[in-house]
Order: C-alpha cells, then sequence, then structure tokens
C-alpha cells in the first residue's frame, strides 16, 4: 500500500511506545493515516487499530509480538537497534513526504525525559518542512511555533507555556491573563512560563525566532 501524498492524507497520528491512554483512541482513528511506532503499533492492535504503518527496530516487543505486528499491520518497516536516530525520527520521515496538514504524535514521553527531548527534536523537524505538529500526553499538549498559534480554552488545558529556543524570540500574546505585544522572551529566561487563558481563544504570535509552547493540565484525576 502506498501511503505517499494524496488528497486525502491530511491529519497523519504517530503512535509510539510511551504512556498511552485510551482516551486517545477517538482522536488515533480520525486521522487519514495511522503509524504506530515500535511498540505503539502492539499497543494500537491490542486496542483494535490496525496501523497503516509500522516502523522501528522492535526492540520492546517479543518475537511473538513482532510476528504479529508485521503480519497485522498494512506496511511494515524494520530497522536495526544500532542507528544514528530514534525510532520516532523514522517516522517523521515517513510522514514528511505525506505532507500533512497536522501530525499528531502519542506516546513520546513517559519515564524518558531523554525520549521527549528527542520527540520535541522530531517536531522541530516537521516545522523546518512546514508541517504543523503537536505532542500529545494526559496532562500537555506540546508544539513547535514559527508564526501564529490559536489555542483554545478547553476545559482543564488552561496553562500555557512559551519558551524560546536557539535564540532570543519576539511575541504578541492575548487572550491570556498576562498579554504582551511584541515583547521580548530570551533565552534562559521563566517569563514565559505558566500564563493561563481567560478567553474563549488565546493567540501567540510569534515575530521573531522560533518557540516551544507548552498547553498544560494541572489536575489529579485519574488516567485511562
Amino acid at each position: 500500500m502506498s501511503i505517499r501524498a494524496s488528497g486525502q492524507s491530511k491529519i497523519v497520528s504517530i503512535v509510539a511506545g510511551g504512556v498511552l491512554s485510551r482516551r486517545f483512541l477517538p482522536s488515533i482513528r480520525a486521522a487519514s493515516v495511522i503509524i504506530g511506532v515500535d511498540r505503539g503499533a502492539l499497543w494500537l492492535m491490542d486496542n483494535g487499530v490496525t496501523p497503516d504503518v509500522a516502523i522501528g527496530d522492535f526492540d520492546s516487543v517479543t518475537a511473538t509480538q513482532k510476528r504479529r505486528i508485521h503480519n497485522g499491520v498494512h506496511k511494515y518497516i524494520e530497522h536495526p537497534p544500532e542507528k544514528d536516530v530514534t525510532d520516532l525520527e523514522l517516522a517523521s520521515e515517513e510522514v514528511i513526504p505525506m505532507r500533512p496538514s497536522e501530525v499528531r504524535i502519542y506516546g513520546a514521553t513517559g519515564k524518558r525525559f531523554d525520549h521527549a527531548m528527542g520527540a520535541i527534536h522530531v517536531l522541530q523537524k516537521l516545522a523546518s518542512h512546514n508541517i504543523y505538529g503537536v505532542i500529545v500526553d494526559n496532562f500537555n499538549k506540546i508544539y513547535i511555533v514559527r508564526r501564529l498559534l490559536v489555542l483554545s480554552g478547553e476545559p482543564g488545558f488552561r496553562y500555557v507555556s512559551v519558551i524560546p529556543i536557539h535564540k532570543n524570540a519576539i511575541l504578541s500574546l492575548a487572550g491570556f491573563a498576562y498579554n504582551v505585544s511584541r515583547r521580548t522572551f530570551a533565552v534562559g529566561s521563566t517569563l514565559g512560563i505558566s500564563n493561563e487563558i481567560i478567553d474563549d481563544y488565546a493567540t501567540i504570535t510569534v515575530h521573531s525566532g522560533v518557540i516551544l509552547v507548552i498547553q498544560s493540565k494541572d489536575t489529579c484525576e485519574s488516567i485511562g
């Protein structure tokens, strides 16, 4: 099956093997293309979702589970464990030629902070190709923004942090508890940490630089 660029491939779900929740399944299923990364492919199949692509070195599954993935998906791509990039970056390289309008990444966070940082670099790679991407977990939505981001004040996810990367950024914020117009946010400063959406929508405009945006939920509710 070819999943390269098509008029229907607008949203891609990438599911990695970190912390996952069944609450993600409706939005994962709504995507035009679903990619399971290593153990993420097994999690999808265990929850009744057949990935269009399974990719990785599959060192986090047993031989029996790997055969099940291989036989059950539309396209199977196995890489050797000795490689120079993460499985998630390999998945992003499959996605870029599709030119999707949005890439949603699940299971990229969990116990391994180094893998989470690697996932942020994958967002940067997508952004460098003008592809909108977001990392989603139970408590956070993470974006790389070069120009404009509009966030809804959805229940729970009202805290927003903006963090410049590489160099200082000049930003305007509207719809927040603390709005600014063309203010400089310096690399190494905590100025942009923990703002709060107070309107139905909030807007972040990047006049200069590139920023990491983290929209967070501060709650003790149970997850499933």
